[in-house]
């Protein structure tokens, strides 16, 4: 049985996602692989939409957890889970609002965002505001662009460092629907019911990250769907590499 099997009311309380072998697997990956971080913790949820991840953090030991989430009635709905699985208020703050607003000043030790990162065009600005969390790891659960294996290594590139060819580090840009629950949320660049959002690759995830003095790697997806086949058929986007996990450390 896996982790949501033993709450149910997960299953329920949003249209994104809720399928059991989707949550159960992004549970192993998301917290049982880093319980060591979250025992004690001051955790930051960004975008925790209906408290999934906030809760299984507190679960995992958290102190306390503080998620920022725009739509009210996904923190309703994060309020009322809690209260049915008796998880006192003290330990839990759900703040609605834009994290690029609600950000500056906190404090914690450990950042989760889990289906954030490229619901936002400002990667390097977001990790610049977590990092003076003081946050020392970081869970970013992801969209990533298509793979480009390697750089080039002409002769040119030894001489000017910063003329890339075959850039790794791009950056897809993408349009939202605001009223789709599972898409980013108004700001100010909505136009039309629609805000630009931007996919990263997995290289400019970790080039942001370093940038920021983080060291970062990846849960193995295939290794786990190798010996999880069933989960692959709610996990498209991991077994067939276009999202992504990565763990980031300093």
């Amino acid at each position: 049985m896996g982790f949501f099997d033993g709450f149910t009311r997960f299953y329920t309380t949003s249209q994104t996602s809720p399928f059991p072998d989707r949550l159960n697997s992004r549970h192993e990956a998301i917290i049982e692989r880093n319980i060591g971080y979250l025992a004690g913790a001051r955790v930051l949820d960004i975008a925790s939409h209906d408290g999934r991840w906030s809760f299984a953090a507190l679960q995992a030991g958290a102190a306390h957890v503080t998620g920022f989430e725009p739509r009210q009635e996904l923190i309703d709905n994060a309020r009322e889970t809690f209260a049915h699985y008796g998880i006192e208020s003290s330990r839990f703050t759900f703040k609605r609002g834009d994290v690029f607003d609600l950000i500056h000043g906190q404090k914690f030790d450990v950042v989760l965002c889990l289906g954030f990162f490229y619901h936002t065009v400002r990667h390097a600005e977001l990790f610049d505001l977590v990092e003076r969390t003081g946050a020392a790891f970081v869970v970013i659960d992801t969209e990533v662009t298509p793979t480009i294996d390697q750089m080039s290594v002409g002769d040119h590139e030894r001489l000017d460092p910063r003329m890339v060819y075959n850039n790794p580090y791009g950056i897809q840009l993408l349009r939202d629907e605001i009223d789709n629950q599972q898409m980013a949320w108004k700001d100010s660049m909505t136009r039309d019911g629609f805000t630009l959002v931007a996919r990263p690759s997995r290289a400019a995830v970790t080039f942001i990250a370093s940038h920021f003095g983080y060291a970062t790697e990846t849960f193995s997806w295939p290794e786990f769907f190798g010996t999880n086949p069933s989960a692959a058929a709610s996990m498209v986007d991991y077994s067939e590499g276009w999202r992504d996990t990565f763990y980031c450390r300093r």
